[in-house]
């Protein structure tokens, strides 16, 4: 992703325990970016850890490199808003790299996630997205998502996004 030239030679999978470190720190490389609404409590290595052992954590590496991660799993944190898919799975914790930002990889992991999570049954996906997080916004919106009412949880304002296969 660097030096402006784009590379298609992604391979996406799942996390294993000896990428939580690298994962850890794409999410902390992302602290106090337009949008990102995370800190050094959240994602932490305990979260990313969990999301390992659960077989949620879905990367994008190019070469040796991670450029994205996120966790897409079952999870009933959510469950209490308003969804139109039965057995929805829960995104969460997507990142880019700074430097692959506005490329496609976004779009490409996004898109793996939906294949990955719908060959494991779920029917749907479901995601909190900061309402100030005009990136994530637009990325939702040009791949299928639909963006529902407006929320305040954990003390933050969010859309609630929704895709449902």
């Amino acid at each position: 992703c660097r030096g402006g030239r784009r590379m298609h030679s992604y391979v996406f999978a799942l996390a294993g325990e000896g990428d939580a470190a690298e994962v850890l720190a794409l999410y902390r490389s992302l602290i106090g970016t337009p949008g990102c609404t995370w800190d050094l409590d959240y994602p932490d290595g305990e979260t990313v850890l969990r999301d390992i052992a659960e077989g949620s954590l879905y990367l994008l590496r190019q070469g040796d490199r991670i450029v994205s991660a996120a966790a897409a799993g079952q999870s009933d944190e959510l469950a209490a808003l308003d969804w139109r898919a039965k057995n929805p799975c829960d995104l969460a914790r997507i990142g880019v790299l700074a430097d692959c930002q506005r490329r496609g990889v976004g779009t490409r992991m996004l898109r793996s996630v939906v294949e990955a999570v719908r060959a494991r049954g779920f029917d749907g996906i479901r995601i909190l997205v900061a309402r100030d997080n005009a990136r994530a916004l637009a990325l939702y919106d040009k791949n299928g998502f639909c963006r529902g009412r407006a929320v305040r949880m954990f003390d933050l304002d969010f859309y609630c996004y929704e895709r449902v296969f």
